[in-house]
């Protein structure tokens, strides 16, 4: 596992054990008081049981909230035991659980001993409240662990590699891969000098092609870093991959031993990692830290859940206009590209009548956008409520639920149709280097008024220069471009 999967894995894991403790101080102990209490269910809701239970009556329990959830993930990061977060076998998955139990305990103990409640039930709430942690403790980890050995898609703690050459040395890198699935690398193939290799297996992995179809290769499959693990006298084709890699920002790795790439890769971010007995220098041509991509993650899913929340109007009215104006489902599903080539469901609210794929074919000759892209100022194959939705960009309010699901980001790159990325200069893959988005520069620069290389520069300058600031500086000045309806149509 890289260094960049177990940081992010490690914030993952601490917010979780936060997530935990505030249930149960916040939620499972007034539950378990409830029980204790005598009468009736409401009423104790309302008023309190008789003698009023420390947490209706008191400001106190409350503004000791923080102690209860910060004060043991604090000691247990203190003791280092989030270090092994990464790859936690059963033993350390019961050791920590138990340890972070057990300082909960201690905790608790300490802050119910200024409330005037009786030794058994005081016994109870400790002992219930504690057996609860520890087993949500046990779970979450058994989930991340999951997370690492079945998932193919979480983009921030699993990295897809594709490995360069088929020696003995490849051959043994991909197996160690294949049998460690614990590590959160999956293979996607390998690329090989021999024409006659294309086709056979690896460890389980098919040869997809030859070096010199890189390009073309990057362009069909998902990868998040390229391994060149075998040496060899073609150094014309390790510049091919090297450069092509820091063109479209895919992270390039090569065994420690050799120094080739050296000078030739003096403007990338180096980290030196291992797998198995291999060492690798990866060379970095886009880096933003686990912290920034975790906190950005969080934002995106706490902000889409508030927006859905405050849509609610919306997902009932919307709907029924769509269905009233012209037959079909109300949400049109489109397979788009994500990081690195990840495909997804793209949601909208459909604003076209059923086939408008079909007829796109009849219409190329009034594209008024050039490159890839494809748009039509007067579209006639949108209905009359789609024009009005596409007006307010509503259409694309169903995509909340795509970053809420971690598909895409509420600032990034526009995620770009399986044909247009199909038509991408390698400097223009670059833009897929980072998480895609509902809204970037180019959506609060005029949107379908600006050319399709303008399109791209602005995309390309945002990666460049990404940052929280300028993520929020974005994502207000997409209120007043929606609002204005610059370039929607």
């Amino acid at each position: 596992m890289f260094s960049d999967q177990k940081q992010y894995l490690r914030l993952m894991q601490v917010l979780s054990d936060l997530i935990c403790l505030t249930l149960v101080y916040l939620l499972f102990i007034p539950l378990i008081t409830l029980t204790l209490s005598q009468g009736d269910l409401m009423t104790l809701i309302v008023q309190g049981p008789e003698g009023g239970a420390f947490f209706y009556n008191s400001s106190t329990y409350l503004g000791l909230t923080p102690f209860y959830i910060f004060l043991p993930t604090g000691i247990f990061s203190l003791i280092r035991q989030y270090r092994n977060a990464a790859l936690p076998s059963r033993q350390t998955v019961f050791t920590q659980s138990l340890i972070l139990s057990i300082t909960a305990c201690l905790t608790l103990i300490f802050l119910i001993t200024v409330f005037n409640i009786s030794i058994r039930d005081k016994s109870i709430i400790i002992m219930v409240s504690t057996l609860i942690l520890f087993v949500s403790f046990v779970l979450n980890r058994r989930y991340l662990r999951y997370l690492l050995k079945q998932s193919s898609t979480h983009e921030n703690i699993i990295k897809h590699i594709l490995i360069i050459g088929t020696d003995k040395q490849s051959r043994s890198l991909g197996t160690y891969i294949e049998t460690h699935p614990e590590l959160g690398l999956r293979i996607t193939g390998f690329l090989t000098w021999q024409k006659e290799d294309i086709g056979k297996k690896i460890a389980g992995r098919r040869i997809l092609g030859e070096v010199r179809q890189f390009n073309w290769i990057i362009h069909q499959h998902l990868v998040n870093c390229v391994v060149y693990s075998q040496q060899n006298d073609h150094d014309d084709l390790f510049s091919y991959v090297l450069n092509n890699c820091a063109t479209m920002g895919i992270d390039f790795a090569i065994v420690t031993s050799s120094d080739s790439c050296e000078a030739k890769a003096d403007l990338s971010r180096i980290s030196l990692e291992r797998i198995g007995d291999i060492r690798l220098s990866i060379y970095k041509f886009v880096h933003y830290r686990p912290r920034a991509l975790f906190l950005k993650r969080i934002f995106d899913f706490s902000a889409s859940f508030c927006l859905i929340l405050a849509c609610t109007p919306i997902w009932i009215i919307v709907p029924i206009l769509i269905k009233l104006s012209s037959p079909g489902p109300v949400l049109y599903k489109q397979i788009r590209i994500g990081k690195q080539g990840r495909r997804f469901v793209l949601l909208k609210f459909r604003s076209m009548v059923q086939n408008a794929e079909q007829m796109q074919e009849k219409l190329m000759h009034l594209n008024e956008m050039d490159g890839p892209a494809f748009k039509i100022k007067k579209d006639p194959r949108l209905t009359l409520i789609g024009r009005q939705l596409r007006q307010f960009s509503l259409d694309e309010l169903p995509q909340l639920f795509n970053v809420f699901r971690g598909d895409i980001s509420l600032i990034g790159p526009r995620p770009a149709t399986e044909e247009e990325v199909a038509q991408y200069s390698p400097i223009y893959r670059k833009r897929l280097s980072v998480t895609q988005g509902i809204s970037c520069i180019w959506q609060v620069s005029g949107r379908n008024d600006i050319k399709f290389d303008e399109w791209m520069k602005l995309d390309l300058l945002y990666i460049n220069n990404r940052s929280t600031a300028q993520d929020i500086k974005i994502l207000l000045r997409t209120i007043p471009a929606v609002i204005l309806k610059k370039g929607a149509y």
